[in-house]
């Protein structure tokens, strides 16, 4: 077996990129690359253990340096740091940000001091700012329990909030943020890094994304990195997929290029037939391994010891590794048996999933998951890109409207939608209960910019006591998920949608009368969450 290569293209990231954004373990650090990148800035990002052989070994300092947040305290024994010579010359050389953690840590460096808050802030909040730039202050995201709470000499206040004397300060080229401007809901958030960029560090815009340009240059891209053999996609029917699929077959390799679509029987109902839909029969092989993945599901024991929630948190982290692992299964299984030897698999990985994936912020089955086990080059053409601008390439692609606007799914599906030990008598209800939204939320929502960015039926299998007809019957609950994000598409905040009185009476009213379970156990309720992002998450697991 040839050793494996991962072939990415270099699309709106260099290594002598004018911003450095160094990573203190911070959930948000790639918002604050597609902040930059939307203000026209491409950027590098650098672990915070790496950043003293990064920066000793730099001729060239970056103009603009920015510290993201993190989980840790920075008065804590062990915790991420730098040395005072490496801050020194950071703020003699570069303008550098810090954010959050960040800021607290560029605080203590400069002499000030940095404590445990009276009281955490999170969530939304007001601030108050005097004027940075363009920057006027307005409703933040905070999510702190740590805060300056004496500024080293020299520095000035320029904004606060209620319970935060100092939401942004510094002095020079050094400033400290302690709200996130690279969220979503921080209002005017890219007018402080405009202004630090711009103004103070003398940036000069070095990005710019143009749909037309970006596709002619990946099928080039792509015809001069394929090497022989069959080339192989990945196809889910998600934008990200579907755009590198496109973009394949609009190159050279079409002839040899097939795409393998893997039901995993934790899709909506429908779902491979929509996708078959969309791509046809020629150029995809369609595998439905949904009994494989009930085996394998239905092999892990739920655990018996422990609180609670531990004991489900640690059931669901086994299904995700399990379901992640049965793909690469079912994936190496088909592409070993084709027609014609694989020499490059095509994947749909984008920005986040790589940044996600190597600083350990998230794991992506897509990221390093197949390359050492297929032994074949792995393309990856949407490796410099976010999610908003797969988006425009799909439009671009004239891809149907459906896909274009298709929501993010994970990759365990419906698996992780509901709650307690998971069998394979889970899967049908999951599937129609969600081929039943998507239905009522095409016909209430015909325009898919209306729609909420995620929705889904979770089934929760609390005995409940409902009444059918003139008997009382013992059933179970449908939990409706439904959110909303900003344009980015970060996900790191998200509001809650209010769907209109007829779209709720029409749902309700088709769930509990057309969903149950295998043997006959009724859904008696619907509960809708209403719940942000923070406290909650996107998924139940």
């Amino acid at each position: 077996m040839s050793e494996s290569k991962i072939l990415r293209f270099p699309w709106g990231t260099k290594d002598d990129a004018q911003v450095v954004i160094i990573h203190f373990g911070s959930k948000s650090t790639p918002l604050i690359a597609q902040l930059c990148r939307e203000i026209g800035l491409m950027s590098q990002i650098v672990k915070a253990q790496d950043l003293p052989a990064y920066w000793g070994g730099r001729v060239i300092k970056p103009k603009f340096v920015i510290l993201s947040g993190g989980d840790q305290s920075v008065y804590d024994p062990g915790a991420l740091s730098m040395p005072d010579d490496l801050y020194r010359s950071m703020a003699e050389y570069s303008t550098v940000l810090g954010i959050c953690y960040g800021a607290q840590l560029l605080a203590k460096l400069a002499g000030g001091k940095v404590e445990k808050a009276a009281r955490a802030e999170f969530g939304l909040v007001k601030v108050k700012a005097k004027g940075f730039g363009q920057y006027r202050g307005g409703e933040a995201i905070m999510n702190h329990r740590d805060e300056i709470t004496e500024l080293p000499q020299g520095w000035k206040t320029v904004g606060s909030t209620d319970r935060c004397q100092y939401a942004l300060v510094g002095n020079n080229n050094v400033w400290a943020v302690q709200f996130h401007p690279e969220m979503d809901h921080t209002h005017a958030g890219h007018s402080i890094l405009k202004h630090l960029a711009f103004t103070r560090a003398r940036c000069s815009q070095d990005y710019r994304f143009d749909p037309e340009e970006f596709v002619q240059q990946a099928a080039e891209w792509i015809e001069l990195t394929a090497p022989p053999g069959a080339v192989l996609c990945g196809l889910s029917g998600g934008v990200d997929s579907s755009v590198a699929f496109t973009i394949a077959h609009e190159s050279s390799v079409s002839k040899r290029l097939r795409g393998i679509y893997v039901d995993t029987g934790f899709f909506r109902e429908g779902e491979t037939e929509e996708v078959r839909g969309y791509f046809g029969d020629e150029r995809v092989t369609y595998v439905d391994a949904s009994s494989d993945f009930y085996d394998v599901v239905e092999a892990i024991p739920y655990p018996v010891e422990g609180k609670d929630t531990d004991r489900e948190y640690k059931y669901y982290e086994q299904v995700r590794k399990a379901i992640g692992g049965e793909f690469i299964k079912t994936f190496l299984s088909v592409a070993q048996n084709s027609d014609q030897a694989p020499g490059s698999l095509i994947q749909g990985t984008n920005y986040s999933d790589i940044i996600e994936s190597e600083t350990g912020l998230k794991s992506h089955h897509n990221v390093g998951g197949l390359p050492d086990k297929l032994g074949v080059s792995i393309i990856e053409p949407l490796a410099g890109l976010y999610k908003f601008e797969i988006r425009e390439l799909a439009r671009c692609l004239d891809l149907p409207r459906e896909v274009v606007h298709r929501q993010p799914f994970p990759g365990p599906g419906l698996a992780i939608r509901t709650w307690g030990r998971l069998t394979r008598d889970d899967a049908q209800p999951l599937r129609r209960a969600n081929r039943i939204l998507e239905e009522v939320m095409r016909k209430h929502y015909p325009d898919p910019e209306k729609r909420p960015c995620q929705y889904y039926v979770a089934t929760a299998k609390l005995p409940s006591t409902g009444l059918v007809g003139d008997s009382r019957v013992i059933g179970y609950a449908l939990w409706v998920r439904m959110v909303t994000a900003q344009q980015r598409e970060s996900y790191s905040t998200l509001g809650v949608f209010h769907p209109t009185w007829e779209f709720q009476e029409e749902l309700t009213h088709r769930l509990v009368t057309e969903v149950t379970m295998p043997d006959g156990t009724p859904f008696v309720r619907v509960a809708y969450e209403i719940t942000g992002k923070p406290p909650s998450t996107t998924e139940p697991h």
